[in-house]
């Protein structure tokens, strides 16, 4: 009788161990779903627009006191936009670098859309992005940007206003305290 026991025991055993492997072998795995708006597109549809209006750009440098303006068409400024561009991180390999917090702005009648980095030490210090609560189109983009090169540290702030322009804000500081700052501000002349 005993031999039986046993044999039932060991029999609830190895049927109670083979139920714990089956629940630890279905592990279900997810997609992330979530969708980062994606920047580069945006900033590329608004150039198309711009192009297809035949526009030029007024082009003002301000570095310290001295301030110049230009004239000129897509080509010339297309370093600036690339900054823009670059700054897209709706893709795969970015957005898992990045959280967003979405709010809903009454007072400016805007969905707010702000992306952070989880790494504190990533380029892209900051997005935000402010779209109509009723039409779900971009007003304004805002991007933060900061690196560093050898012994200076350089703050870049984007902005790009829809159907109107855009401004690189450039400030540098050494480990001296020596500051620089630029700004180029670009706006659209309609023809």
């Amino acid at each position: 009788m005993k031999p039986l026991i046993l044999a039932c025991i060991v029999c609830m055993m190895v049927a109670a161990c083979a139920d714990t492997k089956d629940k630890t072998n279905n592990i279900v795995t997810t997609t992330d779903t979530t969708s980062f708006y994606p920047i580069a597109s945006y900033i590329n549809d608004q150039i198309k627009y711009f192009d297809s209006l035949g526009v030029s750009y007024s082009v003002v440098t301000t570095e310290g006191v001295i301030k110049d303006s230009v004239t000129t068409k897509v080509a010339a400024i297309m370093p600036i936009i690339q900054s823009f561009i670059d700054a897209d991180i709706s893709d795969s390999v970015q957005k898992k670098n990045f959280k967003e917090s979405v709010f809903r702005d009454a007072g400016t009648a805007s969905l707010n859309i702000n992306y952070t980095p989880i790494n504190t030490s990533a380029p892209i210090r900051n997005i935000d992005i402010l779209m109509d609560d009723q039409t779900s189109l971009i007003k304004r983009l805002f991007i933060r940007k900061q690196f560093q090169t050898k012994d200076t540290t350089s703050t870049e702030q984007l902005s790009w206003k829809t159907n109107e322009g855009f401004t690189k804000s450039i400030s540098k500081e050494a480990s001296n305290g020596f500051l620089r700052n630029k700004t180029i501000a670009v706006r659209v002349i309609l023809p």
